[in-house]
């Protein structure tokens, strides 16, 4: 395989519905491509590694495994103490703290928030927490559900409320996702829809609309 082609596989130009694996990771699932991208050799804090599940560390699709893989150090964070026991035991470095309001008297240079935000009730808590844990130049990239995705739509003209899952609390599109960090001093820069499903990918609609998710690369003005 070409250079060429192997960044099209990073960037999930041609995933499949099965995944493309390196090892135990599927890094050709557009999530993990998106976030790998910017953690290869980084000091990278992953915040909700536990990904609300003590056995999710077993899945191809767990992001904190395909970023330790590249990264050059890696910290995870979670508020799920079961999870955190269990990740330790299986070597992985990682703390108890709440994504809200945490204090790790260090900075990295990138944080990972993988389909956490839409679980928070203090996104501001979260955005200063993670700010000032980011070196100069670092990155905070955001995966969060999309809140236009084809089929919310279509739940919304035949329901009176759309059912999602039961521990979300917020929706929030790149523009609310952009105009929140900007109460911060942060932007939003790169932008990438995605979803596992080949439906999704193979229907003709905007960008916006066809994915399940979407994710963000945030950084602190200058």
């Amino acid at each position: 395989m070409d250079v060429e082609s192997k960044r099209r596989v990073l960037e999930g130009a041609n995933l499949t519905q099965g995944g493309r694996y390196n090892g135990d990771s599927a890094v050709g699932d557009h999530k993990i491509a998106f976030l790998t991208k910017y953690c290869k050799d980084k000091d990278v804090l992953d915040i909700g590694c536990v990904a609300h599940d003590p056995q999710a560390y077993k899945s191809r699709y767990w992001v904190h495994k395909a970023v330790k893989a590249v990264a050059g150090s890696i910290l995870g964070l979670d508020l799920h103490e079961e999870g955190v026991k269990v990740l330790r035991a299986e070597g992985f470095n990682v703390v108890l703290a709440d994504a809200e309001d945490f204090a790790l008297d260090r900075q990295f240079d990138v944080i990972v928030a993988g389909d956490i935000i839409e679980h928070l009730g203090d996104l501001n808590g979260f955005i200063t927490s993670c700010k000032r844990h980011l070196r100069p130049g670092g990155r905070l990239l955001v995966s969060t559900p999309n809140p236009w995705y084809w089929r919310n739509i279509v739940k919304s003209a035949l329901h009176k409320e759309v059912l999602n899952n039961p521990e979300h609390v917020v929706w929030i599109c790149p523009r609310l996702l952009r105009q929140l960090v900007r109460r911060h001093g942060m932007d939003v820069g790169e932008i990438q829809f995605g979803s596992r499903f080949m439906r999704d990918r193979l229907i003709p609609l905007p960008r916006g609309w066809k994915h399940t998710s979407y994710h963000a690369e945030v950084f602190v003005n200058n």
